[in-house]
């Protein structure tokens, strides 16, 4: 994890949190979400909850690992996370700490994703990708 992202100034990038299925060498799937709040206060606790939610990651089954990235001055941020396969993510989507969080945010903040499927994991391709979400106004904004 050498390179360095092509992010704009002003996003924060904290540090890959391997998952459990780090050394998976096959196909990957990669999910970029988008969180826009409302005010500073609702942002501040978006990034505390990511942040507790990050300590699960090593234990998440299929997880290959995690970026969590905040624009704060955009009241934006949201997370970079490798799977294993869609499954897995879907099962983290499920999983009933994530969905009690996600209703207990719902109509408070907007939630904007893109994912893809990619042959292996390459963290350039990935950034590349990411930053065409990262980089562009959330779709919520205006």
């Amino acid at each position: 994890m050498t390179a360095a992202p092509p992010f704009s100034e002003g996003t924060v990038l904290m540090p890959w949190k391997p998952g459990p299925a780090a050394d998976s060498t096959g196909a990957v799937f990669v999910s970029v979400t988008d969180f826009l709040a409302t005010s500073e206060p609702d942002v501040r606790q978006i990034y505390e909850l990511g942040l507790e939610l990050g300590e699960t990651w090593p234990v998440l089954q299929g997880a290959v690992g995690v970026w969590l990235w905040g624009r704060p001055a955009q009241f934006r941020g949201g997370s970079i996370s490798v799977w294993d396969s869609e499954h897995a993510m879907r099962r983290f989507v499920r999983w009933p700490v994530h969905a009690r969080i996600m209703r207990a945010w719902r109509g408070r903040v907007r939630v904007a994703a893109d994912s893809w499927h990619a042959d292996r994991f390459d963290i350039e391709s990935v950034w590349a990708r990411a930053g065409e979400t990262i980089e562009h106004p959330h779709p919520g904004a205006g």
